[in-house]
């Protein structure tokens, strides 16, 4: 009888310490799972905040990008104005056909551009037409004649008073043209030489027109050939200076149409010239419109 109750009792003592046990072991499992669930809940938050920062990050890099844009955008465009406020600058002081409206004439590329007849006739006076290259050059084997350069001048409604002795007087009271011409004359023999640049016409298709050494021609610009005599170019000298043509619309209209400009030889001029160099006269295409 003893025997069996201490059996029961180590039986009932085996299954209680059994039971405590399984107790002991789901509490330590529902603990290492509330830990679990902790850390994760931590690392979902850090990566919550990791993100948002990030985004922040994101939202604060494209912000300063595009407003580095803008200002980089905004520095851009006075740069074009600029430009553009340069070119009207620089096309202030020519007229659309690129002849200068203001300036002091000279024989320079720019200087020839401004008008020698407006401060003679006033009025409306407008180029035309321009060359601004030797367009005609004639070695005559002792003159060398070369047109260096040259234009036309429309002139309309002349307002300044003329003395009616005055040859440029023909425009006072009509409209007509102008043709400028800056000449060089080079002596290349060793004696001294005769010749009248004015004897050099422009030619038209029925009509002619002779040259002027002092109509519309500035003081400090006459073809003259030396100092004793204008019509005598001194042996190894080169002369330069202006030739002009007036003529009215009529006149000019010929001209237009079969323009041509006819150089005499030096020998048909200079005596002294007979049998030396070309003797024979020169015409040649001269474009006025």
């Amino acid at each position: 009888m003893k025997k069996w109750w201490m059996f029961a009792l180590i039986l009932s003592l085996a299954v209680f310490a059994a039971a405590c046990g399984s107790e002991d072991k789901e509490k330590a499992d529902d603990a290492k799972q509330e830990v679990s669930k902790k850390a994760e809940k931590k690392t979902t938050k850090e990566e919550s905040q990791v993100d948002s920062a990030t985004s922040e990050d994101s939202t604060a890099s494209s912000t300063q990008q595009d407003s580095t844009k803008d200002t980089a955008d905004s520095n851009a465009q006075p740069s074009g104005d600029s430009s553009a406020s340069s070119d009207e600058k620089t096309n202030s002081d020519t007229n659309q056909d690129g002849t200068a409206t203001s300036g002091t004439f000279s024989l320079s590329t720019t200087g020839f551009q401004v008008s020698n007849v407006l401060p003679v006739t006033g009025g409306t006076v407008k180029t035309t037409y321009l060359s601004s290259s030797p367009s005609f050059v004639k070695d005559f084997d002792n003159l060398v004649i070369t047109v260096n350069q040259y234009k036309v001048e429309s002139v309309q409604g002349a307002t300044k008073q003329i003395d009616a002795a005055d040859p440029t007087s023909f425009l006072q009271n009509q409209d007509g043209y102008v043709v400028t011409l800056d000449v060089s004359i080079k002596n290349k023999t060793g004696q001294d030489i005769t010749y009248k640049p004015d004897m050099i016409n422009l030619v038209g298709a029925s009509e002619l027109t002779g040259g002027s050494l002092d109509n519309f021609v500035p003081s400090s610009y006459h073809l003259i050939g030396s100092e004793a005599d204008p019509y005598v170019f001194t042996a190894g000298k080169t002369a330069r200076g202006l030739l002009t043509f007036m003529m009215n619309n009529s006149k000019f209209e010929d001209l237009a149409k079969n323009s041509r400009i006819a150089v005499p030889s030096p020998s048909k001029i200079d005596a002294n010239l007979k049998n030396q160099g070309d003797p024979n006269d020169v015409v040649a295409s001269f474009p006025v419109r």
